[in-house]
Parts: C-alpha cells; sequence; structure tokens
C-alpha cells in the first residue's frame, strides 16, 4: 500500500467535499513524487538511458557523475543510484532533506534562507565539476529550493547575501525577480555551473517550480544561459528599494553551453493533470484554470473563488503567490494566507484549498490549508477576526484555533504551489457542518 502525504485527514472528514478535495490533493502530491514518475521518464535499457524521448548513450562516456540541488535531488539521486549502479563514479548534491546515498554524497542545507551549511555543500558539488574532463558526463538534477541551497556568494559575505534574499522574500517580489537578483551576486547560478564543469558534457534533469514557462528560471538557472543582466538585477534593487549590492554578469559566452542538454522532466502539468483526473473520477465537473497564478496571496483567494460556476465543480490551479510581510512575527506561508484571504468570500457550499507541493508552508507543521462554511462558522464561535489574521501575517495561528492546515511533512518534491477551489455535488448542498 502506497503511504500518503497528507497526514492530517481525520481532521477533515466532516463532509464529503472536504474529503474529496483531499483525495485530489492527494493525486497531485503523489503524482509528483519521484519514486512515482521518475521510473515513467528516466529509463535504462542496456547502455542507453533515457530521459523523456532523450537517448544517452552511457558507453561513450569515461564516468557519469551526478550532481544535485533542490527540494527533489535526495530522491531523485537515490533513483539515479539505484537504476544506474556502478556506471555511476561518484557525485555531490544538496537538498532539505537528510539521507543518506551509495556512491553520491548527499549534504543537507537550509531553505528559504541559506547559510553556511549551504555554501559548504555548494563548494562540493563544485569540486565535482571541476573534477570532470573531456569524455565525462555530468547529470544534473535541478528542483525548485535550489535558488537557495546552492549558494556561493560573490563579492559579498554569507551574512550580506542571506539578508538580501531575506528582504526580496520579505518585500514581495515574484519568483522571476527574485532569482533575477540572486543570479547576479552568486557564482554558482545563471549558467555558472556550466562554465565550471567544463569540458564535460552536461545533462539537467530539471523539476519546475516556476509559475512560468521558463524552466531556465528553476533554481535561478545554474545549466541554462541567462538572458538577464546585471542592468536587470540594478532595476529591480532600486524598486525594491535595497542597498546597494555589488553584481556580477552571469556567462554569456554561448560556446559554453554547447555540450549542455536541458530537459524538463517534471512541472506542476503533471500535479494539476492528475488533480483534474481524481476529480472526474470523484463525480465532479474539473478543469485546471491556469497553472501560472500570480499576485499577492491575501488577494488570490477571492480570485479563485469566483471562478465557480456551478455545483459539482473543481477548478484546480497551480502557481506562486507572493506575501508581503508587516509582522514578521506573525507565522504561515503563502498558501495559508490565501486560504485565509478566501475565508469571508465563501458560500455555504463552497470550499478553498491551497497546498505547498514540497510540503511546508514557510512552517514545518503545515503544508497549507482549506476552508469551508464550516471555517467561518467555527471562527465566528470563536470570536476570530480573520481580516486581523491577515494584517498580522499569522495565517498558521489562525488555522491552528479554528482547524483547517494541512500536514504533509516534506514530500521530495516541488513544483509550486497547488490551488483548487470546489461546490458540492447538489446532493450534498445540505450537509451539515460541523
Amino acid at each position: 500500500m502506497k503511504s500518503m502525504f497528507i497526514k492530517n485527514r481525520a481532521a477533515f472528514q466532516a463532509n464529503a467535499l472536504r474529503r474529496d478535495v483531499l483525495d485530489v490533493a492527494e493525486a497531485g502530491l503523489q503524482a509528483i513524487s519521484p519514486r512515482v514518475f521518475l521510473p515513467h521518464k528516466v529509463r535504462l535499457h542496456g547502455d542507453v538511458l533515457f530521459i523523456n524521448k532523450a537517448r544517452i548513450n552511457l558507453r561513450k562516456y569515461r564516468k557519469v557523475l551526478v550532481v544535485g540541488i533542490g527540494k527533489a535531488a535526495l530522491e531523485s539521486a537515490r533513483y539515479l543510484e539505484d537504476l544506474l549502479g556502478s556506471r555511476i563514479y561518484g557525485g555531490a548534491i544538496v537538498d532539505t532533506r537528510k539521507g543518506k546515498l551509495k556512491i553520491i554524497k548527499s549534504f543537507l542545507g537550509t531553505h528559504p534562507l541559506p547559510s553556511e551549511r549551504n555554501l559548504k555543500a555548494t563548494e562540493e558539488i563544485i569540486k565535482v565539476l571541476k573534477s570532470a574532463k573531456e569524455g565525462d558526463l555530468i547529470l544534473a538534477i535541478i528542483s525548485g529550493g535550489g535558488s537557495s541551497l546552492l549558494f556561493k556568494p560573490e563579492k559579498m559575505s554569507v551574512s550580506a547575501a542571506r539578508e538580501i534574499y531575506r528582504e526580496l522574500l520579505d518585500s514581495g517580489a515574484d519568483i522571476k525577480e527574485v532569482n533575477t537578483v540572486r543570479k547576479h551576486i552568486s557564482a554558482a547560478h545563471g549558467g555558472d555551473l556550466i562554465r565550471l564543469a567544463r569540458p564535460a558534457e552536461v545533462v539537467g534533469l530539471i523539476f519546475s517550480d516556476v509559475p512560468f514557462k521558463n524552466p531556465a528560471l528553476v533554481a535561478s538557472g545554474p545549466t541554462f544561459l541567462d538572458k538577464t543582466t546585471v542592468r536587470d538585477a540594478e532595476k529591480i534593487i532600486k524598486k525594491y528599494k535595497l542597498e546597494n549590492i555589488r553584481l556580477s554578469e552571469t556567462p554569456k559566452d554561448k560556446k559554453i553551453f554547447k555540450k549542455t542538454r536541458n530537459i524538463l522532466v517534471l512541472s506542476n502539468a503533471d500535479a494539476l493533470e492528475a488533480m483534474k483526473n481524481k476529480a472526474v473520477e470523484l463525480g465532479y465537473k474539473a478543469s485546471v484554470a491556469a497553472n501560472f497564478v500570480r499576485g499577492e496571496a491575501r488577494c488570490m483567494g477571492q480570485v479563485l473563488l469566483s471562478g465557480l460556476r456551478e455545483d459539482g465543480e473543481i477548478v484546480i490551479y497551480g502557481g506562486e503567490t507572493v506575501v508581503c510581510v508587516t509582522n514578521k512575527k506573525g507565522r504561515g506561508g503563502r498558501n495559508m494566507e490565501l486560504v485565509l484571504g478566501g475565508v469571508g468570500y465563501l458560500n455555504g457550499n463552497q470550499l478553498i484549498l491551497s497546498i505547498a507541493s514540497d510540503g511546508i508552508d514557510n512552517v514545518a507543521e503545515s503544508a497549507g490549508a482549506i476552508a469551508d462554511e464550516a471555517t467561518k462558522i467555527k471562527a465566528r464561535d470563536l470570536g476570530l477576526d480573520p481580516e486581523k489574521y491577515l494584517d498580522n501575517n499569522d495565517s498558521y495561528l489562525f488555522f491552528r484555533k479554528v482547524g483547517g492546515y494541512i500536514r504533509s511533512g516534506k514530500t521530495g518534491s516541488n513544483v509550486s504551489d497547488l490551488m483548487l477551489v470546489a461546490q458540492a455535488k447538489k446532493a450534498n448542498n445540505k450537509r451539515k457542518n460541523k
């Protein structure tokens, strides 16, 4: 029997709609689990490695090395070790999960803010890259979270770089803006891994968590030719009124990337399609409305709920909203804030859910939240004003009091946030909310 990601389902068994949407969310998390999808997308036949439709004849190479960054690095590296065995000569990965591998060195890093620990892990990855020679193959696992986990600041201290990361995240900057600045204060992003790996061949396995159709944004694009410039980063720094920062240009010589292939292995489309299929299986009219939702989290709950049109409907979204932090002591993430922002707009037969696909919504205990009419009633009975909790960026405390936060723990994957709004089937509209 497969293990379930959502651990506190028993807390949400009050009605059929809650049970059904949790099944839909679970289907999305299962679909992006490396142990589930990798056997279908990365296969070995004899000496030929297939990654999607790409064919890589391993007999051509002197050595195969593996490096990995991000929240899917550990499980994916474990799968590659099981698949390729002694064909792997060595490697190093950094993830937010701790685990021991047989051949590849595994390092535990911090997220969302980088640390000395991340720097040390990055230096080990760089050692592997620099050891590669002509005729070697490097398989690079690039997944969400890699922008912080892969960390080698240039022209500044660790603490200074960490503070820039914090200020950008608290400012409400979107992921494209944040990663543009990261690329230009780092010696490991924006194509730098390819520069370091020369003259070896590199195949990037990209696990996309970005709400744009641009895999070069994933983990700040360490294996892609970067199209942003120092000037772009300077505009963002000015926009968010950050201190004067010394920036560096990313590699722009296209010749460096001639031996590089980047293959999109996973994106939120995989999760959203699985969620849609599960909703249809459960008897709902289901649709994927958008896979790159953007905007301020507290406002998006109302926007998503406005997409509901009829009974028995589930509308699914993916993407990544932002939180403008006004109270640094508040606890919660963008998913809980999105749901909390929608509470006041719920009709009696509607529900809203949003979860972080990596299982952590800025609070270790919570992946996100679920809310319906029962949530409104419980808040009213307890004398809680959702708007006050929104203003304090304290969504976790709200859902801890009324019930509604979803607990999964780290999932070992990351493809942006998964969101849905639902309207109960007609037969369920008169259900009792307890």
